[in-house]
Parts: C-alpha cells; sequence; structure tokens
C-alpha cells in the first residue's frame, strides 16, 4: 500500500492528535477532576484509532470515520465554549478559558485532521 503526501500528512497529524488526546484524558482527569470529560475524550481517542487503523488497511470508510469525528469535534468543541461563556459553567464542568490553549491546539489539529482527510478522499 502507497499512501499519498496527503494520506502520509494525515496519519503524521492523527499520531500527534492521539497523543495530545492522551495528555488531555490526564489532565481532565487529575488536574480538572472531570472524569466524564476524561473519558468522552478516551472514547474519541479510540474512535479516531480505529478509524486510522481502518484508513491504513484501504478502508474507505475509516476516512469517512475520521472527516465525521473531526467535524463532531470541531462543532462539539464550539458548542461547548459557546455554552460555558454564556453562562456560569456547573461545579463538575471546568472553564474552557483556564486550558486556551489546549483547545487552540485541539482545533487545530482537528481542522488539519479535517483538511488532509478531505485532500485524500478526492484522490481516492
Amino acid at each position: 500500500m502507497g499512501l499519498t503526501r496527503s494520506g502520509k500528512a494525515l496519519v503524521v497529524t492523527l499520531l500527534f492528535r492521539l497523543l495530545f488526546g492522551g495528555y488531555l484524558v490526564g489532565k481532565d482527569q487529575y488536574y480538572f477532576n472531570d472524569i466524564e470529560s476524561a473519558l468522552t475524550v478516551l472514547l474519541i481517542n479510540v474512535l479516531l484509532g480505529i478509524s486510522v487503523t481502518l484508513f491504513l488497511l484501504d478502508k474507505r470508510y475509516g476516512l469517512i470515520g475520521i472527516m465525521g469525528l473531526s467535524a463532531f469535534i470541531i462543532i462539539s468543541q464550539s458548542l461547548f465554549i459557546i455554552v460555558t461563556l454564556g453562562q456560569t459553567p456547573e461545579a463538575h464542568v471546568h472553564e474552557p478559558l483556564d486550558n486556551w490553549w489546549a483547545i487552540l491546539l485541539y482545533y487545530l489539529f482537528s481542522l488539519l485532521t479535517l483538511i488532509f482527510s478531505i485532500r485524500e478522499y478526492r484522490k481516492t
């Protein structure tokens, strides 16, 4: 199997994204004491890992899964920020601006993943 340049960039971006997701799971669980958020991020990372594996095995629905998860993450993260900035957060929800750089990186990784996966989808 030969990956295109977009495919290689997608896999490398997803590797870094999964590493960063592991960091976010640990930070949510131990620093913010938000187990629900940690489990959500872990579930998303597991689904991304499965989708990447399917993509590397030349299954087209792996690429579709990557695009769908990336779009879902961008939309849900945007809604989370809008909701929490519009009101005071509940006791079990951490303030998004306390961790603004992580949210910015999460958006960047999601956007890069979406761009590279769309480019790869068009080529295949």
